[in-house]
C-alpha cells in the first residue's frame, strides 16, 4: 500500500535509531526482515528487565514502537553458515539498515564492500554515533551523548546557574531514524534512474548538529555562542509564562511589533500599545525585565484556558506547555490520526505512534506489531530457497541458537 511497497529491507539494528529507520520504511510499505542474535535478540527486548521502562507484564512499548511491521529472523552471524544466510537474504534485498558499529560488521564480513559483492544494487544505510571519519568514528554512543550533550543542545537549554537538563528517551534516535529513511528513499530514487546502489552514512552527532544548526551557524559567523538567560529574553512576546492555575504556556511571536497591539488588547491592557516606553522591539528589549515581571502578574490573574480563549480570539501565536500525558491525549493529534490501533499478541488492542509523514496516494500504515525473537526464521528461509532439510541442518549447527 505504501510508497515503498515491493521494496525489501534487511535490518541488523539494536535499541532505537537503526530499528526506528527500518520501522519508518516498513510504515511506508517496505517488507522488513530484522536479523537478530539468537542469544537474546535486540537488547530493546530486555528493557523491562533492566528497569528502563515502566513495568508492564505483557507489553514492551519500546519494542512495539521501533519494530512494528517487521519479521524476525534469528541467526548467529558470527558463524560462517549464519553469515551465508544473511548474505542470501541480502542478495535479493534493496536496502540494508544497521546501527551496529562498523568494526562489528567488518568482523562479521558484512561491510559495504562485502555486501556489494553479492548485490551491487544494494542501498547500504549505516547509522553511527559520531560518523564515518575522524578520531571518534569508533566511539560508542547513544543519543543522550552524541545527539544531546556533545552538540550543544544540553548546555544551550540549561537555566542560568542550574544543572543542564537531560533529554527524554529517543529524542535524537527518532529524528535520526526518520532522516535515514528519507535518505534511503533518495538513494532508491537515484538507483531507479541510474541502476547504481550506494552506501549512506548518518550519525547521531551530525543529526544533532543539524538540529542545532541555527545556533552553530551564528557561532561560526560571529564567534558568539548562546549563553542561556532563562526567561530574561529581549522579546517578551517570545517567552513562556505561568497562568493562575499553575499551568504554563509559550508565546511565540517572533514578529513582535506586528503582534504588539493585538497582544495588548488580548491581555486587556490596550493602553500598553501606546506607551512610549514599549514602543518597538528595541525599547521593549531594554525594558525586558520589567515588562516580563508585569506580564507575570497579569497572567497570574486568569487560568490557562481563559487565556487560551483570549489568545485565539486575537489570533496570537502560542501553545500550551503540556505534560506528556496531556500531549498523548491532544485532540489535534487524535484528529490527525497520529495513533494506530493494532491487536497485540497478548490479545489486547494497543495504540502505536505513527511516523509523521502523510502520503495522499499511498498512505503509510502499521500492519503488524513487533515480532517475537526468531518468529519468522523458517518462513523467511523457505522464501529464499532453503528447504526443510537445509533448515534442520543449520538448526543442528546452532545457527538459530541453542
Amino acid at each position: 500500500m505504501g510508497p515503498l511497497s515491493g521494496i525489501k529491507v534487511v535490518e541488523m539494528g539494536v535499541f532505537v535509531a537503526g530499528p526506528a529507520a527500518a520501522a519508518v520504511l516498513g510504515d511506508w510499505g517496505a517488507d522488513v526482515l530484522k536479523i537478530e542474535n539468537p542469544a537474546g535478540g535486540d537488547p530493546i527486548r530486555a528493557l523491562v528487565s533492566l528497569g528502563l521502562v515502566p513495568i508492564e507484564p505483557e507489553i514492551n512499548g519500546a519494542l512495539e514502537l521501533e519494530n512494528r511491521n517487521k519479521r524476525s529472523v534469528a541467526v548467529d552471524v558470527t558463524k560462517p553458515e549464519g553469515r551465508d544466510v544473511v548474505l542470501r537474504l541480502l542478495r535479493g534485498a534493496d536496502v540494508f539498515v544497521s546501527n551496529l558499529r562498523a568494526a562489528a560488521l567488518e568482523r562479521a564480513r558484512l561491510s559495504y564492500e562485502d555486501v556489494k559483492q553479492v548485490n551491487p544494487r544494494i542501498i547500504y544505510a549505516m547509522l553511527s554515533g559520531y560518523g564515518a571519519r575522524g578520531p571518534d568514528k569508533d566511539r560508542a554512543a547513544f543519543d543522550y551523548a552524541a545527539f544531546w550533550a556533545r552538540t550543544g543542545a544540553m548546555a544551550a537549554l540549561a537555566e542560568p546557574d542550574r544543572p543542564p537538563p537531560t533529554q527524554r528517551p529517543a529524542m535524537g534516535d527518532h529524528p535520526a531514524g526518520l532522516q535515514l529513511a528519507g535518505a534511503v528513499s533518495a538513494a532508491l530514487f537515484h538507483r531507479e534512474r541510474t541502476g547504481e546502489g550506494q552506501s549512506i552514512h548518518l550519525s547521531l552527532f551530525q543529526s544533532g548538529r543539524w538540529m542545532m544548526a541555527s545556533d552553530i551557524e551564528t557561532a561560526l559567523i560571529t564567534g558568539f555562542g548562546w549563553v542561556p538567560t532563562g526567561r530574561l529574553v529581549p522579546n517578551p512576546l517570545w517567552n513562556h509564562y505561568q497562568a493562575k492555575d499553575g499551568k504554563w504556556f509559550h508565546l511565540v511571536m517572533i514578529q513582535a511589533d506586528r503582534f504588539w497591539p493585538q497582544f495588548c488588547a488580548a491581555i486587556g491592557e490596550p493602553e500598553l500599545a501606546k506607551d512610549e516606553r514599549y514602543d518597538g522591539i528595541v525599547k521593549r528589549g531594554k525594558r525586558a525585565a520589567e515588562l516580563i515581571d508585569r506580564l507575570d502578574r497579569t497572567f497570574a490573574t486568569k487560568t490557562r484556558d481563559e487565556w487560551a480563549a483570549l489568545f485565539d480570539r486575537h489570533e496570537l501565536i502560542w501553545a500550551p506547555v503540556q505534560t506528556l500525558l496531556e500531549a498523548s491525549r491532544d485532540p489535534q493529534a487524535i484528529a490527525l490520526g497520529m495513533y494506530e490501533k493494532i491487536r497485540h499478541r497478548s490479545g489486547r488492542d494497543i495504540s502505536l505512534v505513527k511516523s509523521p509523514v502523510e502520503f495522499g496516494a499511498t498512505p503509510a500504515a502499521i500492519h503488524r506489531g513487533a515480532p517475537e525473537l526468531g518468529e519468522h526464521t523458517e518462513e523467511v528461509l523457505l522464501e529464499h530457497g532453503y528447504g526443510w532439510d537445509d533448515i534442520a541442518r543449520l538448526r543442528e549447527k546452532g545457527i538459530f541458537g541453542e
